[in-house]
């Protein structure tokens, strides 16, 4: 097993499943152990955290309906899955450990693991979605104007990161040029493209709540949510979902939970499209239009990104075209799906299939989806917040200590 410490005060790196490497690397999760010692306390740490990222790991991979058929974890068993990790923001006493660790995971392990125990799984990354929640109470429906309660509960999602990145969008003056709540809710097909072209050519969620009795004690949310690929000539997917408030909560909790139900529901049918069947092994031959030895690096770094796709192999280069043979794991529909995700589509008939970046890939006008700058759920929410600091870190590299 691979050790990396990051000092304190400096959170461990955050990968979101981009990539095969980033799919099986589970980021930031807090830990806080009391013990009879300070070492105590940090084996004790460790071993909660390694338990608390498989879970999150097998939740990320598996469908929901699944969840009681999944492997429970051992000691043993974790040191075979664990490849490494890193440990970030460490702070200690006499008895207490507080830190966020970074898992890790072998692929190859946590496959076999679950083909064992017979639970189908996905690891193909879903390109990033730009969630565009509107608010409709009575006859008032709002996106970026304020109050919209249903945009806030989004903002706050904080959750571990699933195979489907979830991107905010600013809400800045670019934004609300590019789409009203009435086109977003009619999509309004220019308007999908301008939005989703803002964030680097991302899918869009038009997230729709509506209220019912509010204040009551019977207060309800009915969602309806619809996820546009602006571009790929795929159709929309529709879920709908139905929320009454619970004893004890009040609305900013029935809509947490409606969001969560929301999301749920994305990421079960990305899962279920992309079960993959690793028995299931084939190739396929396609020409890569070129027009410099960079179209074709960048081709290679994205197909490079894509865990299905196990190798390609380049059988002849030229100023025009690389000729190339996919390896890839599961069917060709799968296949193309996963390569839409990195911008890349594969069309034609065998054997003249031809792979080039989509047309409406980012911009020189987009925007990355992720930035230090950005306002609270403007990014995937892929790191899970810290624990509270009993006390300020040292801002030295030494690990700060608590009183």
């Amino acid at each position: 097993m691979v050790i990396g410490l990051v000092l304190a005060g400096s959170p461990a790196p955050a990968q979101t499943p981009g990539t095969a490497a980033g799919v099986y690397t589970v980021a930031n999760v807090p830990v806080d152990a009391t013990a009879a010692s300070a070492d105590a306390a940090r084996e004790a740490a460790r071993l909660q955290g390694e338990r608390q990222a498989y879970n999150i790991l097998l939740a990320r991979l598996t469908r929901a309906s699944d969840a009681s058929r999944l492997p429970s974890a051992s000691d043993a068993m974790l040191n075979d899955l664990i490849q490494g990790f890193e440990v970030g923001n460490e702070r200690h006493s006499a008895v207490r450990y507080l830190a966020n660790y970074t898992f890790h995971f072998r692929p190859d392990a946590v496959r076999q693991l679950l083909r064992g125990a017979g639970v189908p799984f996905a690891e193909t990354p879903s390109k990033p979605l730009v969630v565009l929640p509107v608010f409709a109470n009575g006859a008032t429906t709002t996106l970026w104007e304020d109050p919209n309660p249903w945009r806030v509960a989004w903002n706050q999602r904080n959750a571990p990161a699933g195979l489907v990145p979830l991107v905010m969008p600013f809400g800045g003056a670019e934004d609300i040029a590019a789409i009203d709540a009435p086109r977003a809710l009619s999509g309004d097909s220019a308007a999908l493209t301008a939005i989703s072209q803002r964030y680097d050519g991302a899918d869009v969620l038009v997230a729709k709540a509506t209220v019912t009795n509010a204040g009551a004690a019977n207060e309800t949310v009915a969602v309806t949510a619809t996820r546009f690929s602006p571009g790929s000539g795929a159709a929309p997917q529709n879920w709908t979902g139905s929320y009454t408030l619970g004893t004890g909560e009040d609305e900013a909790a029935l809509l947490a939970r409606a969001v969560a139900g929301t999301v749920a529901q994305v990421e079960d049918a990305w899962k279920a499209a992309n079960i993959l069947d690793l028995n299931q092994v084939a190739t396929v031959t396609a020409t890569v239009p070129i027009s410099s030895l960079q179209d074709w690096v960048g081709v290679r770094r994205k197909l490079g990104a894509i865990p299905a796709v196990q190798k390609a192999d380049l059988m002849e280069i030229n100023r025009q075209q690389a000729d190339i043979v996919i390896h890839y794991v599961g069917d060709l529909a799968q296949l193309q799906l996963a390569l839409a995700q990195n911008n890349l589509s594969l069309t034609g008939n065998p054997p003249a299939y031809v792979l080039a970046p989509h047309s409406e890939a980012a911009s020189s006008g987009s925007i990355a989806p992720a930035s230090s700058a950005a306002p609270q759920g403007f990014t995937a929410p892929t790191v899970p917040a810290a624990p509270a600091n009993p006390t300020t870190p040292a801002a030295s590299g030494a690990p700060a200590t608590l009183h």
